[in-house]
């Protein structure tokens, strides 16, 4: 279909006839990937904020690096001798950054599945201590290029070479009527000695208006904002502290319950635990295939899962990845590809930082890049669909583009964007990226402007 200057110039108007969005930063491309055709670009090379298609880096470069059967791997392993059922040295849990490890998602049970490998092997008990080695990734933490105002809060957590119950705390709340403070239940997991500060009040809100803050490593919490009033049990959700030092506790838990005992301390370390010819291997965990979590990635915008996949791609040059080598890696990446990458810049692999700029441009031609590539199976799969699934669930639902569109969204204050691939009537592709940020305008309102500009563009 061809486009008229005039039609052109009113479906742009769309986007840009609202003063407010004009004054920000505006972003668009769309082309026919099936006849290599230009549909309409506005600002094509522009950067902007992009939230969370940055993930679309850091996924795409996933599976091409490592391939879709790629599975992050933990292991069990011990140093010294097992004599008469009880092992002289320390078990060791080597972590491998995998992010879904003991998630609810999963519903795993590999601490019952370690506890069986230990008795198989003749081991109930410990004379040493359990140590999670996080060695894998640096010290670091939470990415310094986030908001303050997001670390601390399950979104944000801190990434570690070993991740755990998705390295969340959930904090349940009891309010009162409007503008009484809440209390504080308890938490899950119930064994983390976090220190909380609440000054959350009850209020007429129907939803979760609160926030967590705090730093990785430090267990030590502040609450602010409001919860819907008199509720009994309201649940919040921040950031496990330590979640190397939780799952080292949880394995000496299951020890004991199991009839056995350890004499040492649960810890952690980020240096080597112990130099590979100490230890012997007694089993390796492995995670979902990475297709499915890039998947839950993409449909959920799970910023645990982009981080903690950056970080590792990191790993794969730098010894003790940090946050700044993981987005060097997803940059490089994508300019050695050819990439237009000129005037972007990445901090982080999840979106989560203010300061990450990326163009329209360059977004599609990645998208073109991921569709034709050896993997496209996997990617096209990985997107939410238009009024049906993740993030797409409510975006051009009951419309003429509802199911048509395969895309990943992202989301800021004062940033809404939008990425992927629309399947036109006549069996051709367009890819499309828009990205609108530094306005101070509702996301609620950019989200119905982008629709009625797509809407109006596939008329």
């Amino acid at each position: 279909m061809l486009h008229t200057l005039a039609a052109i110039l009113l479906n742009l108007s769309l986007l840009t006839a609202d003063a407010d969005i004009a004054k920000g930063m505006v972003s668009v491309e769309v082309r026919n990937m099936t006849r290599n055709r230009e549909i309409e670009a506005y600002q094509p090379a522009k950067p902007a904020t992009p939230a969370s298609l940055t993930k679309l880096l850091t996924t795409g470069a996933a599976l091409n690096v490592l391939g879709p059967d790629f599975r992050f791997e933990t292991t069990l392993a011990y140093t010294g001798l097992i004599v008469d059922s009880t092992l002289w040295g320390d078990l060791i849990i080597i972590g491998d950054v995998d992010p879904t490890l003991g998630n609810l998602k999963n519903n795993e049970s590999f601490l019952d599945e370690w506890i069986a490998q230990l008795h198989e092997l003749g081991i109930y008990h410990i004379q040493g201590s359990i140590v999670a080695d996080m060695s894998k990734l640096s010290d670091e933490g939470y990415n310094p290029n986030w908001l303050d105002e997001d670390v601390g809060n399950y979104y944000a957590p801190g990434i570690f070479g070993i991740n755990y119950l998705s390295n969340t705390l959930r904090i349940y709340l009891r309010s009162f009527a409007e503008g009484e403070p809440a209390i504080v239940l308890f938490t899950e997991p119930q064994n983390v000695p976090v220190e909380i500060e609440c000054n959350v009040r009850g209020s007429k809100v129907k939803r979760d208006y609160s926030y967590v803050y705090g730093k990785p490593l430090v267990y030590a919490r502040s609450m602010r904002g409001e919860i819907p009033e008199n509720r009994d049990s309201f649940c919040v959700k921040g950031d496990l502290p330590n979640p190397g030092l939780q799952l080292a506790q949880d394995l000496d838990s299951a020890i004991v319950a199991a009839g056995g005992r350890v004499n040492g301390q649960a810890g952690y370390t980020f240096a080597p635990a112990a130099e590979p010819e100490e230890m012997t291997a007694i089993c390796v965990h492995l995670s979902p295939a990475l297709r499915d979590i890039i998947r839950d990635t993409n449909f959920e915008s799970n910023n645990l899962y982009a981080e903690a996949i950056a970080r590792y791609l990191g790993a794969t040059v730098h010894r003790q990845s940090t946050s700044r080598q993981a987005a060097e890696y997803v940059f490089q990446y994508w300019k050695e590809q050819n990439m237009p990458m000129a005037h972007c810049a990445l901090y982080d692999g999840c979106g989560l930082a203010p300061n990450n700029k990326l163009t329209a441009r360059m977004i599609v031609r990645l998208l073109e890049k991921m569709y034709y590539g050896k993997y496209r199976k996997d990617w096209y799969g990985s997107l939410p669909v238009s009024g049906e699934s993740g993030t797409l669930k409510h975006f051009l639902a009951g419309t003429s583009l509802a199911g048509r569109v395969h895309a990943k969204s992202g989301t800021l204050t004062g940033a809404k964007s939008y990425a992927g691939y629309i399947r036109r009537p006549n069996g051709d592709i367009w890819t499309f990226a828009i990205i609108i940020s530094d306005t101070q305008v509702p996301n609620h309102k950019l989200q119905t402007v982008i629709e009625q500009y797509l809407l109006s563009l596939c008329s």
